[in-house]
């Protein structure tokens, strides 16, 4: 009479028999030939241990580049904006300038033929001339023309403080994009860095792990935390 199987023994049979079937699929990382050989459990522990680390480097470094791509959008924005302020400024500078020497020069007419009407009168007065009526005329021309005279000078001190001010706010909001800018400049340097010594690993670990057959059992082991 033939003997039954114990339950626990068959259970037990029947797990080994779902290992051995596991233990006979093989994958790859990367493209590997059929003749590549078969790494050992540790090796590819260590091998996805890089690959996951690559991984994380990699999208970290993508999210980063993304973020100074938009910054960089920004700053080109931003900085077309400051060029066209300060196009703006420099010809506000220059109207203004032509403006106020345009008064000054009519202003300097003014006290030229004020001047030679003085002479002249001056003149008449040597000769024993009676002047007086026209010295008067002159005197209150003469104060007219010094008021007018101390307006452009108030004006001129107004519109220097007015240059010196628009300046100085143009000057520090250039200031802060030109820190924004180099900041900006040095995170990209720093991951261009980065992103060179992510390609060096990479290609290191194709080297090292890339084109490798495993056992698929063996990743699930590693995967399941053993």
């Amino acid at each position: 009479m033939q003997r039954s199987t114990p339950l626990a023994l068959m259970l037990a049979l029947c797990a080994g028999s779902a290992l051995a079937a596991d233990n006979g699929k093989i994958n790859t990382l990367g493209n590997a030939s059929a003749k590549a050989p078969i790494m050992s459990r540790e090796e590819l522990r260590a091998c996805l241990k890089q690959q996951d680390a690559l991984k994380v480097r990699a999208d970290d470094g993508k999210a980063k580049r993304a973020q100074l791509d938009v910054e960089r959008k920004q700053l080109e924005a931003d900085k077309d904006a400051i060029a066209a302020e300060h196009a703006a400024l420099a010809a506000r500078i220059e109207k203004t300038a032509s403006d106020f020497n345009a008064k000054v020069a009519a202003q300097s007419k003014s006290v030229e033929e004020f001047n030679a009407k003085m002479e002249e009168l001056n003149k008449a007065a040597a000769k024993g001339d009676n002047v007086e009526r026209q010295r008067q005329k002159l005197e209150r021309e003469g104060k007219v023309i010094q008021q007018a005279s101390d307006d452009l000078n108030a004006q001129n001190k107004t519109l220097n403080d007015q240059i010196a001010a628009d300046k100085a706010a143009f000057d520090a909001k250039n200031t802060a994009f030109q820190a924004r800018a180099d900041d900006w400049n040095a995170r990209n340097r720093t991951m261009d860095t980065t992103a060179a010594e992510y390609d060096a690993d990479l290609d290191a670990w194709k080297k090292q792990c890339g084109g490798r057959r495993y056992r698929e059992i063996d990743e699930k082991v590693i995967r399941s935390g053993d």
